[in-house]
């Protein structure tokens, strides 16, 4: 969303906003049919003024992300754009096509693809597409759905399970290698033991 109408912008559903008599109120982001841009983005400028909003624009938002100060609510147009409530609770693109397709979206933390069983899933497959392949880009096309689909599903419920293990195994205060080796120690059980955190320190 630029900061004036001008430029090309996407079209955006209609927002709301509280205005001060503590009324919810819609709020349309495209100009109406009697004005003369009508069908247009009206831009962050355009929009703040309409909702009370003040400043334009700050010095930060023209350097890194993490200059920013987080704890500042009005600094600039960017900033209280970014605040307000229909912005805030408007999910992504793929999360309402995960959700309207009545799957469960749920993030897994950043950086920790452990947690995350679908990437063991990839792998296999990746392994047993290269053990396949005859470096011919069409066959290529025709191999990767049926690799995908022979992996069993017995393979992926492993798959699962020791993804859960590592998650338990973060929750319990394990991190990094002591992680890994508690994971690999208890692949029998169906979960660590609740006192592994003892047992670490008696390993130590």
């Amino acid at each position: 969303m630029n900061l004036s109408p001008r430029g090309a912008q996407p079209k955006m559903r209609n927002g709301w906003y509280i205005n001060e008599n503590g009324k919810k109120l819609v709020h349309l982001m495209v100009f109406p049919d009697n004005h003369k841009l009508k069908g247009k983005l009206k831009g962050i400028k355009h929009v703040l003024t309409e909702q009370k909003g003040i400043r334009l624009m700050c010095e930060q938002y023209f350097g890194k992300q993490d200059d920013i100060d987080s704890e500042r609510l009005d600094c600039c147009a960017r900033r209280i754009m970014s605040l307000q409530p229909d912005f805030c609770e408007q999910r992504s693109i793929l999360e309402e096509a995960i959700i309207k397709a009545g799957h469960i979206f749920e993030r897994y933390p950043k950086f920790h693809c452990e947690c995350n069983f679908i990437e063991r899933y990839w792998g296999f497959a990746k392994r047993k597409t290269r053990r396949l392949c005859n470096y011919n880009y069409n066959d290529l096309l025709l191999q990767v759905p049926e690799v995908l689909i022979s992996v069993p599903v017995t393979t992926i419920h492993k798959f699962a399970c020791k993804s859960w293990r590592y998650m338990d195994a973060y929750n319990k205060g394990l991190e990094g290698r002591t992680a890994e080796w508690a994971v690999s120690k208890y692949k029998s059980h169906r979960r660590l033991p609740d006192n592994i955190e003892k047992i670490m320190d008696d390993l130590d």
